[in-house]
């Protein structure tokens, strides 16, 4: 047998049609006063719901929606693009801080410089007499390794945004 609660959450459902009245549902209703009346109310409200009209909606009603969600759509649009440029021109300005606080810190300048010529030193060192030419400062390989990681990584970027675009 299905309780009062049961009963409350299949009313207008099945006042409406849209659910049909099992055996549970029929015998609860024999036993129960309170949701016969339930049932009474809900197919009443059903009854003078179905005899109204059924209003028409405002020439151009459709048009006027689809144009107010496009209107909300783009002006959320422009909020992702004014987050976008502020973030870059964050990072922008963080660089170019980053930048003058190497230029105006010669100590980080001169460690620098210090590490590199140490390293140098070391692959001239380790090179002794095997190279009968001059070979490039170790620096250069450093320098170059990074330019690859960094295109390669730019090239990386690059074919992940392109799938997700297309």
């Amino acid at each position: 047998m299905m309780t009062c609660q049961e009963m409350d959450e299949r009313i207008e459902a099945i006042a409406a049609g849209d659910e049909p009245e099992g055996a549970a549902f029929l015998a609860h209703l024999d036993a129960c006063p309170r949701c016969g009346a339930a049932l009474a109310r809900a197919r009443a409200i059903e009854d003078a719901l179905a005899e109204r009209p059924v209003p028409v909606a405002p020439p151009r009603f459709a048009a006027a929606v689809a144009s107010r969600i496009r209107r909300e759509y783009w002006r959320s649009e422009q909020q992702v693009d004014r987050m976008f440029n502020v973030a870059v021109a964050a990072g922008l300005i963080a660089i170019a801080g980053g930048t003058l606080a190497l230029v105006n810190l010669s100590a980080v300048t001169d460690a620098v410089s210090a590490g590199l010529a140490a390293l140098n030193a070391l692959a001239a060192e380790q090179a002794g007499a095997v190279a009968t030419q001059a070979a490039p400062a170790f620096s250069t390989y450093l320098l170059g390794g990074g330019f690859l990681v960094t295109a390669v990584l730019v090239w990386s970027w690059a074919e992940r945004s392109g799938r997700r675009s297309e």
